[in-house]
């Protein structure tokens, strides 16, 4: 029973949070409603690479292309030219690892003679429509008709699949990304949080700029796949409509709304934002009435703050994806990277740290532990000079150069990442200065259920005798001025003019 009124204590404190205010509110339904909105869009969008790709997929497990062979288009004033790699060349241009099997103004170039086109055989379930034979591959496309894809065309599919297999990736980092700007803007509001509310915005900030860039993107892949399978220098002679119908179409029709929505919801996020940022931020201290030096301190706090909880799901998404790249046997790469399982152990060993050392954070800046602050800065350095020297291997280098979306999310970690040591650095210089003192007040004071303008500074007298039943005999500065006032919550603007 104890546990029960204990939950529906939660359950009614978590209510009253987010009905407070009409800013509260509107904040809750419009994260809530983006969040399950977006990730329909992005579900949408996952399906239609997914069967995209499923089609590639088949073509080259029957007509058995190595899984480890990948490719790599250069483009060049107007002129493509795509290399069929079975290992990571040590720059991109001929060596002995690459051969070119497309090139614009070449329409004969012959069948590369190192690539061995009877590799293992597959034991995947294939596509209806996609059967083997001694020249190449029948495909048999919507309309009806069935064409045939020879062995030099298979090799070139290999570009639109690592490229397809990719979009998938992301599309689920995306799907992802939605609930956790959902689930750190609920807690924002469940704990009067502003770095959670900042967090939110650095989060729809890149979300929304990398659905500006999809929608350029797109229609580059598209220009892309024409080149290489309908120009007429290409061996495969066939239009990308009849491979993939209605595949960029679709894609498009979905990411206008995408990119609409983020675009609108940013804003509003920004509006709403800044509403409850003017509640929140002069609530923190004014229980007990802080000096202009403390929230200085404060400021730095909410740096570090903010700055981990980004580079916690960016480094969760970085790693996820190159786990997958190293273990996913249908990745080139997991075929063609030395060192494999020491990149898997930093992996496993980065992702088992990030929980304790968010957990570190938080209390080594609260609690102004400064042994935890340097374990916790420690860890930081290790992880950020980690994942920064593995732009060493080639294998990491070449994902990095060839995928935009894996560039960007390494390059906001490191960011994130090296704000959190910058600002870490910069609180434990300033510990000892009265910040745990003022937020262990504050805190005590927020669970015995006083609100912020029952206190007032008055350095005269000593608290009552019923303040030490709470456990805050030892702040002798702070008297109780009960008001009958109310405050004016749904307004801040009112707030502020008072």
């Amino acid at each position: 029973m104890l546990t029960i009124a204990r939950c529906w204590i939660t359950l009614k404190s978590v209510y009253f949070r987010i009905t407070l205010t009409r800013f509260t509110i509107a904040f809750f339904l419009f994260c809530f409603i983006h969040c399950f909105a977006e990730g329909f869009i992005q579900a949408f969008i996952f399906s239609q690479d997914a069967n995209a790709n499923a089609v590639v997929t088949s073509i080259l497990h029957q007509a058995e292309v190595p899984r480890n062979n990948f490719g790599i288009l250069h483009r060049h004033d107007g002129n493509a030219t795509l290399q069929l790699c079975n290992m990571i060349p040590t720059y991109l241009g001929q060596g002995a690892p690459c051969q070119t099997i497309f090139q614009t103004g070449e329409p004969n170039i012959p069948l590369p003679s190192q690539f061995n086109l009877t590799g293992e055989a597959s034991t995947d379930v294939f596509i209806a429509g996609v059967t083997s034979t001694p020249g190449g591959v029948y495909v048999a496309l919507d309309d009806g008709s069935k064409i045939l894809l020879n062995q030099m065309c298979t090799l070139i599919l290999t570009y639109p699949h690592q490229v397809l297999m990719n979009a998938q990736r992301e599309d689920v980092v995306l799907v992802l990304t939605q609930f956790w700007i959902f689930c750190i803007s609920f807690f924002a509001i469940v704990y009067d949080s502003i770095p959670h509310l900042v967090a939110a915005l650095c989060f729809r900030s890149l979300t929304t700029g990398w659905s500006m860039y999809v929608i350029w993107r797109t229609g580059d892949i598209r220009s892309r796949f024409q080149t290489l399978l309908a120009s007429a220098d290409s061996p495969c002679q066939l239009a990308v409509d009849k491979l993939f119908p209605n595949y960029f179409e679709s894609r498009e029709v979905l990411q206008i709304p995408d990119v609409s929505m983020n675009v609108i919801s940013l804003l509003l996020a920004i509006y709403l934002s800044m509403k409850l940022i003017k509640v929140y931020g002069p609530n923190s201290f004014n229980r007990v009435g802080a000096p202009k030096e403390i929230i200085r301190i404060y400021k730095y706090f909410l740096a570090v703050f903010v700055s981990f909880q980004v580079a916690a799901l960016l480094l969760i998404s970085v790693v996820c994806l190159w786990l997958d790249q190293m273990v996913n046997r249908d990745n080139a790469i997991a075929g063609v990277t030395y060192h494999k399982t020491l990149y898997i152990v930093l992996s496993a060993i980065t992702l088992a740290l990030l929980v304790p050392w968010i957990t570190m954070g938080w209390y080594a800046v609260r609690r102004e532990w400064k042994r935890l602050m340097v374990a916790f800065l420690a860890v930081a350095a290790a992880v950020f000079a980690s994942w920064v020297l593995m732009l060493m291997s080639w294998s990491f280098a070449w994902t990095f150069v060839e995928w935009p979306f894996f560039a960007c999310q390494i390059v906001a970690a490191s960011l994130s990442l090296l704000t959190t040591i910058v600002f870490g650095v910069i609180s434990w210089l300033h510990f000892d200065k009265g910040l745990a003192h003022y937020l262990y007040v504050d805190d005590v004071l927020a669970k015995a259920g006083f609100e912020p303008e029952l206190f007032e500074k008055d350095v005269e007298k000593h608290p009552p005798s019923d303040w030490r039943e709470i456990g805050l005999d030892d702040v002798p500065t702070y008297t109780l001025s009960f008001s009958t006032e109310k405050r004016e919550l749904d307004d801040p603007e009112k707030q502020d003019r008072k």
